[in-house]
């Protein structure tokens, strides 16, 4: 079964103006994605770097709408430890901003297959380095292996 990962604007993204083209796309596959997590088809993984940054949402309005969706789909949580942490300290060395790289090292830790994203800097930093996890997009992820 297929392991992912996601960050907190896969969270955020169906509470986004959807006006805009792009976000309403994404907001659509990580719909189709969480459908998928509902049957039981793929397993989707989160830690308390997420928390953290649904925590700093400023629109309180908006992190409830977050929180609630994160909370009733009772994800399995990967564990921050002093390997996570050693990892993270690589990866920001390789233009991976903090908070992305201990997404991307809580992921690998735990052998994600993927970790899903819209923040296109961070896929275009994570698609540079040697990673046997996929750093993409939810839309991305739709086309590929859907």
């Amino acid at each position: 079964m297929l392991k992912l990962y996601f960050d907190n604007c896969c969270f955020s993204r169906p509470f986004d103006d959807l006006t805009q083209e792009k976000i309403s796309l994404e907001e659509k596959a990580i719909e189709d994605i969480l459908a998928k997590y509902e049957k039981k088809e793929l397993e989707i993984y989160t830690s308390k770097i997420v928390d953290f940054e649904m925590s700093k949402i400023k629109d309180q309005n908006k992190r409830r709408q977050v929180e609630d969706l994160y909370d009733s789909l009772a994800l399995k949580t990967i564990t921050y430890n002093q390997t996570v942490k050693q990892r993270a300290i690589e990866l920001e060395t390789c233009n991976i901003k903090k908070l992305d790289a201990l997404h991307m090292s809580l992921a690998e830790s735990a052998d994600m297959d993927y970790l899903i994203t819209t923040d296109k800097l961070f896929i275009n930093s994570a698609k540079r380095l040697n990673s046997k996890m996929k750093v993409i997009s939810p839309i991305e992820f739709i086309m590929e292996v859907v």
